[in-house]
């Protein structure tokens, strides 16, 4: 097991440096010069100097491959770069972004799975009924229609024409800062988060459960006149788990991404606003910064992903 486990660690190393390297190529590929965002159009017309100048304060005139060297030694001492636009240390950026991120995309996790993964075993055990039929439509469903068109259709049905819930934000300006107000602002996005992460989660506990319950120990269980439930519970249930926990360990971290969308409908203050506002401006400490958690997060998850697989299947580890 430990070995299988600092195998899969020692992979994960090139992985890192290989998404970090082609990230650092690609968005320093992307259209525009952070330096003539800084520049305001009479400065860039009455002195073209000013451009050169600001590229060779923002280290822009160096080759690539020695800006992204100086930037991988930046990071080995634990320092994520200083923003291009604001000045400041893109860590004091991300600090006061990461808790609302956190909170967002756990609670949609969370109601993903409470409700996602009873669905999926309900529809299982009900193969091939109205449930099973209903279930998988509501899951495609959930799945096709873009996320905007979901954030949209809450914010009008739930705080326009009801007016049940606020349309955004994480706090209501000039109240007490309180949970209930908290909960309150979560409720939507976290909502529409949920309803795009549990179609998959549905659909693979069904066929997962499906699979599990064809194969042979299961039909020796039953022969020996185990229970249904019995059988579902102590037989089926455990190795159904290991697609599932695969598919969460890689969403995850891709909630980063996902968020993003989510975050901007709902004017919600996480690190999905901060990428869309480091895009507009060219700001690629930021842009770097957010990728490369999330790189580190996708890696970290799919190895504990392997570890649950091989705690719950032994034969995995050979």
């Amino acid at each position: 097991m430990l070995a299988y486990l600092i195998r899969r660690v020692l992979i994960a190393i090139p992985v890192l440096l290989g998404i970090l390297a082609m990230t650092f190529i690609l968005v320093h590929m992307l259209p525009g010069d952070p330096a003539t965002v800084m520049l305001t159009p009479e400065e860039l017309q009455g002195n073209p100097e000013f451009l050169e100048m600001r590229r060779a304060e923002l280290g822009l005139d160096r080759p690539l491959p020695v800006q992204y060297v100086a930037w991988l030694g930046e990071l080995l001492d634990g320092n994520l770069g200083q923003s291009f636009h604001r000045k400041v240390p893109v860590t004091e950026m991300l600090g006061p972004r990461v808790m609302p991120t956190v909170i967002l995309s756990g609670s949609g996790v969370l109601m993903a799975l409470l409700f996602g993964v009873p669905i999926g075993i309900a529809a299982a055990l009900r193969q091939n009924t109205k449930f099973d039929y209903a279930s998988g439509v509501g899951s495609m469903l959930s799945i096709s229609v873009p996320t905007f068109f979901q954030g949209l259709m809450a914010i009008y049905v739930f705080s326009i024409w009801l007016g049940w819930l606020p349309s955004g934000g994480m706090r209501t300006l000039g109240s007490p800062e309180t949970t209930f107000d908290l909960v309150k602002h979560l409720i939507l996005p976290a909502g529409v988060l949920s309803a795009v992460l549990m179609g998959p989660y549905v659909r693979y506990t069904r066929q997962s459960l499906l699979d599990v319950l064809r194969l042979d120990h299961v039909t020796t269980a039953r022969a020996k006149g185990v229970p249904h439930m019995g059988v579902v519970v102590k037989h089926a249930f455990r190795n159904s788990l290991i697609p599932l926990t695969t598919v969460l360990a890689v969403q995850i971290p891709a909630l980063l991404a996902g968020t993003v969308i989510i975050e901007f409908v709902f004017t919600w203050p996480g690190m999905g606003r901060l990428v869309i506002e480091g895009i507009n401006t060219r700001d690629y400490p930021v842009i770097l910064a957010v990728v490369m958690i999330t790189a580190v997060l996708v890696l970290f998850f799919n190895f504990v992903a392997d570890a649950t697989a091989a705690i719950l299947d032994p034969r995995i580890r050979i």
